[in-house]
């Protein structure tokens, strides 16, 4: 399973069930019914809130909290088809991560995604007759597709530039999980955590 939920999703989803609970009057502090409620959202048995995955079955359960509260309109389609938040995820990647890597290597990368994501995706004049396909188009299969196809272009990219891929990462000033960064990471976390005279020592 990935990551299981932040601290900051476990207080949002706590402050939205209790919400829940006080348009339902349900009592909010009974843990066996919130872990059976969240069970009956997710299709599965969570034994703990720490179960909980922090992607998908996250923004389910927000999503299916709020439309028991009726505060989002499009929480009740999404809660239901999780595929419409697995394409926002992609699509993120996608725009945050392998775009600002492909600029460091190709001119006009707006174009050139273009004409990839028309490749492999049949251009319906009659549905769009005035604009070109673009990411917002495509759903989560697609876009898994496309997903794969810059990423394995971009490795050649790299690689005939004689690049590592934490240096491509830091041209493009992008998150970088290089072993390197992660232990980079660790030990500023962990310094950071220590009491001043700790580290003065």
């Amino acid at each position: 399973m990935s990551a299981t939920i932040t601290p900051a999703q476990r207080i949002v989803i706590i402050r939205l069930w209790s919400q829940v609970c006080k348009d339902r009057s349900w009592k909010a502090s009974d843990r066996d019914l919130r872990l059976a409620k969240f069970s009956e959202l997710l299709g599965r048995e969570i034994p703990s809130m720490d179960d909980i995955e922090r992607i998908d079955e996250c923004t389910k359960l927000m999503k299916s909290l709020k439309a028991m509260l009726g505060t989002d309109l499009n929480a009740a389609r999404e809660s239901d088809d999780q595929t419409i938040n697995q394409a926002r995820v992609i699509r993120s990647q996608i725009l945050d991560n392998l775009i600002p890597c492909l600029e460091l290597y190709i001119e006009d990368v707006r174009a050139y995604l273009t004409t990839i994501i028309e490749s492999k995706n049949r251009y319906r004049q009659t549905d769009r007759p005035t604009r070109e396909l673009t990411l917002m188009d495509l759903d989560a299969r697609q876009l898994k597709h496309i997903q794969y196809t810059l990423a394995g272009r971009l490795n050649t990219l790299r690689n005939k530039k004689g690049e590592t891929i934490h240096q491509m990462k830091t041209r493009a000033m992008v998150y970088c999980t290089c072993s390197e960064c992660t232990k980079g990471r660790a030990s500023h976390s962990v310094r950071a955590s220590l009491p001043p005279t700790t580290i003065a020592a």
